[in-house]
């Protein structure tokens, strides 16, 4: 891919982006029902819509999400070919991929990065011309308040990090972290978290403001939480179910020493997991394919589809009973000993865990604990609706969404044959 077509590329995205954002502005952008990117830009998208984390993304774990989503959007980084072999699949399969896409539609592709990152990746050419990929974008800054409380939640920020946060992120930058890597980038993305807490969220901002000052490793981590679980599902529209992997979890609250924080702790409980279970693993596209054929016979997606829409609408009611029949049906598919005999490489099965975010997690939906303190962070005994929050002034009257999250273990996996000779609890998570 050339630099020219690649400038091309990007500014038909950003008329498009503009285009959105006037939408946004007018109020002709239905917060219920409109996606961004729009629906038009993908290949036979599908419901639920499941986003993948950095992590969770990788080859093998892309294989075991396919099934649980309508669509999983893939974020494609502008990696040279070798990492992207490790990271994702052999570039000869490029065009079986594309024909997945194309036929199921339950793999989409979106760019990470501005297109003219993506300048001499020719091995990118085939995805670029037949999939068109879009350029995953939320709301400006500007969407979460006036430009004056924008600019005052800034100055905020500016003077608070100074005492001794920023000093903590230059450290840490500089130890150049294995995980944290992308440690400037999120030293860069710590300003706009605290601007959309503190006019969103204010509880979370004085907690964050108090530790920036009194104990900046725990902050450090808070950022993250509240970028993974609050600020980034709140700002994405249409995209109502997110995948994480546990590792990715557990290491974002670990810091290198000497800055690791006493003690983690949240000022209020976000959410709640409805189902923890085992399910199948596959590792190969080929094994995907299968064993998504045989989820779709046991109207899996369909009673998963109805799960996310009782999340997306707060209705717990619907969530209740669609919870109830997931976790009938995953427990009937993780019984079915035929199943291993029937599909090639399904070799493990992996916990999996799902919990609903938001004001729907507040009513009687019979979870099975918090969230947060399902991840081991200490959490106060209060919740937080996050689901009332107004993306804009102009368009207060839109409630936004709750969301849903999935957490997979991938790193505990079980042989098929342990499973099979274990007792009825093998469908819950064992301890």
């Amino acid at each position: 891919m050339d630099r020219e077509y690649l400038e091309d590329y990007e500014e038909r995205e950003n008329e498009q982006y503009s285009t959105f954002l006037k939408r946004l502005s007018n109020g002709t952008f239905n917060l219920e029902k409109d996606i961004y990117p729009p629906a038009n830009r993908f290949t036979n998208l599908q419901n639920p819509l499941a986003t993948a984390s950095d992590l969770s993304g990788k080859i093998g774990d892309l294989w075991t999400q396919i099934p649980f989503s309508g669509s999983l959007i893939l974020r494609l980084p502008s990696s040279p070919p070798d990492l992207f072999e490790r990271d994702y699949f052999k570039i000869s399969e490029i065009p079986t991929i594309i024909d997945f896409i194309k036929s199921t539609g339950r793999l989409q592709v979106t760019l990470e990065e501005y297109p003219t990152h993506y300048e001499g990746l020719d091995y990118l050419d085939q995805i670029f011309e037949e999939l068109n990929p879009p350029m995953i974008s939320g709301p400006p800054v500007t969407s979460y308040g006036s430009l004056d409380e924008i600019k005052k939640a800034q100055e905020c920020y500016l003077s608070i990090s100074e005492i001794a946060f920023s000093k903590l992120l230059t450290k840490v930058i500089g130890t150049k972290w294995g995980y944290w890597t992308a440690a400037k980038t999120y030293a860069e993305a710590a300003e706009k978290i605290y601007i959309y807490l503190k006019l969103k969220h204010p509880i979370l901002a004085e907690t964050i403001e108090n530790l920036m000052v009194d104990d900046p490793p725990r902050a450090f981590i808070m950022f993250h939480v509240c970028q993974n679980f609050v600020v980034t599902p709140n700002i994405r529209l249409g995209y109502n179910l997110s995948n994480f992997s546990l590792d990715e979890i557990k290491r974002s609250t670990i810091l290198p020493t000497p800055y690791q924080p006493q003690e983690i702790s949240f000022p209020c409980e976000i959410g709640q997991f409805l189902l923890k279970k085992l399910t199948y693993a596959p590792v190969s596209l080929d094994a995907c394919k299968e064993l998504m054929y045989h989820y779709d016979a046991y109207d899996l997606r369909k009673v998963q589809e109805a799960l996310n829409e009782g999340i997306a609408t707060n209705n717990p009611d619907l969530l209740e009973k669609n919870a109830e029949e997931l976790s009938e049906i995953l427990d009937n598919i993780w019984n079915d000993k035929t199943l291993p005999r029937r599909i090639k490489g399904l070799e493990i099965g992996i916990p999996v865990s799902m919990a609903a975010i938001g004001s729907v997690a507040a009513g009687p939906i019979g979870s099975v604990g918090g969230f947060l303190a399902g991840l081991g962070l200490n959490v106060a005994d209060r919740f937080i609706d996050i689901g009332t929050e107004k993306l804009v002034d102009k368009l207060a009257k839109k409630k936004a969404k709750s969301y849903q999250i999935n957490i997979y273990d991938f790193k505990r996996k079980y042989k098929e044959r342990m499973a099979l000779d274990s007792t009825k609890k093998r469908s819950k998570v064992p301890k």
